[in-house]
């Protein structure tokens, strides 16, 4: 009796090679979002500015952003939509960066003060919202990124 002996032939390279491809492209197929750089999730929201004492001429309302999960941000950047579109490099309404040292957070205020973030000039203060007006919340959390349009309602005093 003689022993078998395997042969690859160009035919079964080819199958074998159309098999492999066949699997790799219905795997990347069903797990492409592995493959996608993940972006954080942002949403918007108007409230009340909680008040001490007396009322006063201040802003009556507040605009704060929740994200996803909890981020160590590295920046936050307001910029009207409008100059995103026609400026390379708009001028932001509000900016804070971040080295390394910036705590875990879930949400913010805008305008509000986060530990371990500043603003890129020093002294700098943000901006009051202009009423529908739309502005785009741009954040980093290192290589993660984040986009999110707003509007505030003539309603809302945010800032002023």
């Amino acid at each position: 009796m003689r022993p078998f002996k395997a042969v690859m032939t160009k035919k079964n390279i080819i199958v074998l090679t159309i098999a492999f491809l066949a699997v790799a492209g219905i795997y990347f197929y069903l797990y492409k979002d592995y493959f996608t750089t993940p972006n954080i999730q942002i949403l918007h929201t108007i409230r009340p500015k909680p008040t001490r004492g007396p009322a006063t001429g201040e802003a009556q309302e507040v605009i704060a952003f929740g994200l996803g999960r909890e981020y160590k941000l590295t920046s936050i950047k307001v910029v009207p939509t409008l100059a995103m579109e026609t400026n390379k490099y708009p001028h932001p309404v509000w900016e804070l960066t971040s080295k390394s040292n910036s705590v875990p957070l879930k949400a913010f205020i805008y305008g509000g003060k986060i530990k371990g973030m500043h603003p890129p000039v020093q002294g700098s203060q943000p901006e009051p919202l202009v009423p529908n007006i739309p502005y785009t919340l741009l954040v980093e959390a290192g290589s993660v990124k984040g986009e999110h349009h707003f509007k505030i309602s003539e309603d809302s005093r945010v800032n002023e």
